[in-house]
């Protein structure tokens, strides 16, 4: 027998921060999540599907644009 379980409380806390990307004139919207009081990692999530390879791979640069603004250490 199979059976659903999800707890009633979250397990993960998140801020969403919005930024973007501009890019040939265009831009491309993302959010940026930051899980708090637990060890994962940033993320970055795009608007849209019809992203740019060119500015999806800007995810590292995102982050640590973020890092540098916000004096991150999580360490």
């Amino acid at each position: 027998m199979m059976g659903i379980h999800i707890d009633k409380e979250p397990s993960i806390k998140e801020v969403w921060y919005e930024g973007y990307v501009d890019y040939k004139g265009i831009r491309h919207r993302f959010w940026l999540i930051e899980p708090q009081d637990s060890d994962y990692e940033l993320e970055v999530r795009w608007f849209f599907k019809s992203v740019p390879m060119e500015v999806r791979k800007m995810y590292v640069e995102i982050i640590e644009t973020f890092k540098e603004i916000n004096n991150y250490d999580r360490g």
